[in-house]
């Protein structure tokens, strides 16, 4: 499970989640605006299926943050590389 945990890119997974729940609420608003000023039956389909994906990605919100803190908590989302990069050498230090 920790090697898992390394390869989620936490902070990107939830971003792309937050945005389509954004995107849904956001059509879900329009499509009752508009199935309430017209006809209101003949947007009801569209308005299901943003519906899902809001809870969908509701729930995945949920999910990814609650794995993400216990992750974090339990310190085993560090990233494989190294924890300072060099950028000169030892030995060029010692040839001046």
């Amino acid at each position: 499970m920790p090697r898992l945990l390394e390869r989620v890119n936490f902070p990107k997974l939830v971003t792309v989640l937050a945005a389509i729940f954004g995107i849904a609420l956001g059509a879900c608003g329009l499509t009752a605006l508009v199935g309430a000023r017209f006809n209101g039956a003949s947007v009801l389909p569209l308005g299901i299926v943003e519906l899902v994906v809001m809870v969908l990605s509701a729930v995945g919100l949920l999910i990814s943050l609650t794995v993400w803190g216990v992750a974090s908590a339990l310190g085993k989302t560090a990233a494989g590389g190294p924890d300072t990069i060099r950028l000169f050498d030892d030995s060029d230090k010692t040839k001046s």
